[in-house]
Parts: C-alpha cells; structure tokens; sequence
C-alpha cells in the first residue's frame, strides 16, 4: 500500500471514528434509555452522517483499487466480468425508482394527498429517490458508476500506452 492509499485510509477510520463518537455522545446525553444499537443510527441524519458516507465510499475506493492492483499484477484483465456486471446492475434502482414513478403517474401517488399525472410522477419520484439516498442505495451505485468508468478509462490509457 502506497503512503498516499495508507493516508487516505487513516483519515477514512478517523471519520468512521468521529461518527461513532457522535452517537456515543447521543448516547450519554440520553442516558443510554435505549439500546446502544439504536444510537448508530441518530446521528445518521446530520452531517456526521456525511462524513460516515464519505469515509465508507473512500474504503470502498481504496479497496477496489487494490483489488484491481492485484490482478494487473498477476497478470489478469485489471477488470474482470463482474465488475462490469456489477456496473450494469447499479442501474437497476435508477430504472426501478423510473419505473415506479410512471406508475404512480397512471394510478396515483398517496403522500398525503393523491396525485396523478406529471405532479404524481414528480412527487413519486422525488420522495421515493429521497429515500434511496437517505438509505444509501443511489449513492453507492453513483459512486460504483464513476469509480468503475474511472477505472476503465485509466486501464484503457495504460492498454494503448504499453501498445504502443
């Protein structure tokens, strides 16, 4: 692991580190009324849940970054079919959050009141991609999306380069 890779993982811990102290802190100010597992979540929904975010996509992209190393080193393709099968699947929720979106377009969306037609579909599509971003489903695919064409790019590079 380079010095740049081995910093960028302190400070990825150091993160998760001061999320967690945030929730202990939840957790004392309440008087531990609760079990300790329902404090990891409150702080979830503040900045320090930002900063867990960004701490677990940087592991994430430091990991596949060693994993691909590791197979340019041994003389494998840097990326494999499953990567580029995990790459077609992070659309899925896109298509999905599309598709339930056109559907409460037709049928109605019930969030308070019930809407229908371009107001159903916007509203559908609004709270239902808020929630997959609160439950972090599109930006882990988001960010899949971008490290995988990063990585592709850069292989391509180094390809037509040694090519050469």
């Amino acid at each position: 692991m380079t010095k740049k890779s081995d910093n960028i993982k302190w400070v990825c811990f150091g993160g998760i580190g001061v999320y967690l102290m945030r929730c202990i802190t939840i957790a004392a100010e309440d008087g531990l009324h609760a079990p300790l597992w329902d404090y990891l979540g409150l702080g979830y929904a503040s900045a320090f849940g930002a900063v867990l975010m960004l701490s677990l996509l940087g592991l994430i992209g430091l990991a596949v970054s060693k994993r691909i190393g590791k197979r340019k080193a041994t003389g494998l393709k840097p990326i494999s079919m499953g990567y580029k099968i995990s790459f077609i699947l992070s659309y899925i929720p896109y298509v999905l959050l599309l598709a339930y979106g056109l559907y409460c377009s037709k049928y109605g969306f019930d969030f308070f009141t019930t809407t229908y037609g371009w107001e159903g579909f916007y509203n559908a599509f609004l709270v239902m991609g808020a929630v997959f971003c609160i439950v972090p489903v599109l930006p882990f695919c988001l960010f899949w999306q971008i490290l995988f064409i990063v990585k592709w790019v850069r292989n391509r590079k180094v390809k037509q380069e040694n090519h050469i």
